[in-house]
């Protein structure tokens, strides 16, 4: 079970380039939202790509059934 921040109740919001990325799921990494490697067990990485330099909101609260993009399961408002 990923690590989540249901008290912040806010998505990450980055700006990303063209690349593949992996969302950290426990918690342990030096580089977050981003894994560098310290998970163990089954705690794994989520594996996304983005194609085109965008502004993503990562899922910071768990819910979300895209992750690791926040789809505002929570309630949660987006800015625009």
């Amino acid at each position: 079970m990923p690590k989540t921040n249901n008290a912040a109740n806010m998505p990450i919001a980055i700006t990303l380039d063209p690349g593949t990325y992996e969302r950290c799921t426990c918690g342990n990494s030096q580089n977050l939202p981003f894994c560098d490697g310290s998970h163990r067990g089954e705690n794994q990485p989520i594996r996304f790509e983005v194609t085109e330099r965008r502004k993503v909101f990562l899922c910071s609260c768990g819910q979300s059934k895209n992750q690791p993009f926040c789809d505002q399961t929570c309630g949660v408002e987006i800015p625009q």
